[in-house]
């Protein structure tokens, strides 16, 4: 398995955005990891921090097993962590979990766009355990990011962003949130590297941690000894054997973070600046094999067609090494530099070719599609209805005395049957699996158990929870039987009343 294939993402690849904009957002972090007051820190940040459930249409099998195989392994795992697609085969529910962070009071939420992606539900638990829908004001198109909105009467605290851009290596960093649906978790650790490269494009930045981050902390925050959020936690190093923590984990820089979500919340205002190229940062044996003598600058990769780069020649395989005649020595530099200019104002690129030095002027344009189309981020009404349809495919009988004779459980009701391509069978309940209780009753008849499993028969009229007994033991399994209404999960209106961008930086907890 290579590097690239060991990084895991929750559900589908995430490709970093060419932007790295400083924001001096925050008061310097403390000095020394011996500074750090952890449990005072945590204290005032859990009441801004929410646990997210998502439920989400997928496929299995054809072009889609990867997809499914890599949210079963990455950050936002499914609640049933570990359990096998079994005989799905088209649309159907599976439930994720994931982490937030309150970033105004009026319920704003940012969280990773791979904890949303494909969602047909999404439901936020606040700290007092209050559960409430959330909706989608916005979803970044490259970078991993997602802006939620949850309607509440009263105002809820926030947390501030701090300057990723002071971060050290070795500074202490906690980060927190839901890993494998335990519920809200703490793990403490220090900045292990900064400038991470996931190759998943040109422009990544991570900060490395190992602080643990396993599946179900995406979203959440890596917090400095001030309190404020100074990174998104959003991926995991992890190998074939172990899907969990192996103590390296990565955050998008809060500096980034706060820009994107500036620029998704007001799309129209101070678009940033856009050429048209996609970068990677030098290799020693790229910069030989192109006889540049320096590892200073990046490797040109890509040219939009029709963007200011093509139209000034640009071409992959160019090394830029610097713009305005400023020496950048890396891919994140470059791109941090293009789209802090002016809209409009020529910039001149220093590129190597073909062994010469030469200049090439770009005049910057708005960049265009700032925000992923909605259709691009949550179900389609089409597969929502398909998974619908498909419905939760258990047929139920009852325990024979041969079945409690032959060393069965002695209560309970037993799977007749599973529907390919249902939920039941996404979520890897076989013929023969016994099921125990519902939720926290008793599975007396299939009757009872099916009137248990109809829409409305719970007080949240959405999830319920399965103990279920096979031959390899007992779990639980959650399955969802709401209805789902997709147009439901765009926020309207768009932004809060009164939220400008001087709020997107939030208030400080109380």
């Amino acid at each position: 398995m290579t590097f690239r294939n060991r990084i895991l993402w929750t559900a589908f690849s995430v490709a970093a955005w060419a932007v790295l904009f400083t924001i001096h957002a925050g008061a310097a972090v403390a000095s020394s990891p011996s500074a750090c007051d952890v449990p005072g820190v945590v204290a005032r940040a859990l009441p801004a921090i929410v646990n997210i459930t998502v439920v989400k249409v997928l496929s299995s099998g054809g072009e889609d097993e990867e997809a499914l195989a890599d949210a079963r392994g990455a950050n936002a795992m499914p609640t049933d962590a570990g359990v096998t697609a079994g005989d799905a085969t088209g649309p159907h529910f599976e439930t994720f979990v994931g982490s937030g962070v309150i970033i105004n009071p009026a319920g704003v939420i940012i969280t990773n766009k791979h904890v949303i992606k494909d969602a047909a539900v999404i439901r936020v638990m606040l700290s007092n355990k209050t559960q409430v829908p959330a909706q989608l004001i916005a979803a970044a198109s490259l970078v991993d990011l997602a802006v939620l909105k949850v309607n509440v009467p009263e105002p809820l605290p926030t947390l501030q962003f701090g300057n990723s851009d002071k971060l050290q290596v070795g500074q202490q960093v906690i980060a927190v949130g839901n890993p494998l649906g335990l519920g809200t978790s703490v793990s403490v650790g220090v900045v292990s590297a900064e400038g991470r490269d996931l190759m998943r494009s040109p422009f990544d930045d991570y900060i490395q941690t190992d602080a643990t981050i396993n599946p179900g902390n995406s979203g959440g925050p890596l917090l400095d000894c001030a309190g404020k959020v100074v990174g998104i936690d959003t991926a995991l190093l992890s190998n074939s054997k172990v899907l969990g923590s192996i103590g390296i984990g990565f955050a998008l820089p809060s500096d980034l973070a706060q820009f994107v979500v500036s620029k998704l919340l007001y799309p129209k205002a101070d678009r940033p600046n856009w050429i048209g190229v996609q970068l990677q940062t030098l290799t020693p044996r790229l910069a030989t094999i192109f006889g540049w003598p320096d590892m200073t600058g990046a490797i040109v990769t890509d040219v939009t067609p029709g963007s200011p780069a093509a139209a000034a020649n640009i071409e992959p395989g160019d090394i830029i090494a610097g713009a305005n005649g400023q020496t950048l020595d890396s891919a994140t530099a470059i791109m941090s530099y293009i789209v802090t200019q002016p809209l409009g104002t020529p910039i001149s690129l220093l590129v190597w070719r073909h062994d010469q030095m030469q200049d090439a002027v770009v005049r910057g344009e708005p960049w265009p599609n700032l925000r992923a189309l909605r259709s691009e981020v949550l179900a389609s009404p089409a597969s929502v209805a398909q998974a619908q349809a498909a419905g939760i495919g258990l047929h139920l009988a009852p325990l024979t005395a041969h079945e409690r004779e032959s060393g069965a459980k002695v209560s309970g009701v037993l799977v007749d049957r599973v529907t390919p391509g249902s939920q039941a069978a996404a979520m890897g309940i076989e013929p023969g699996d016994i099921i125990e209780r519902v939720d926290e009753q008793a599975a007396t008849t299939p009757a009872a158990v099916m009137a248990q499993l109809a829409h409305g028969s719970h007080a949240d009229g959405d999830l319920v929870a399965l103990l279920v007994h096979n031959k390899a033991g007992t779990r639980w399994i959650s399955l969802y039987i709401g209805r789902v209404y997709v147009a439901g999960l765009i926020a309207t209106p768009l932004l809060p009343e009164g939220f400008g961008p001087a709020n997107v930086a939030g208030t400080s907890v109380p």
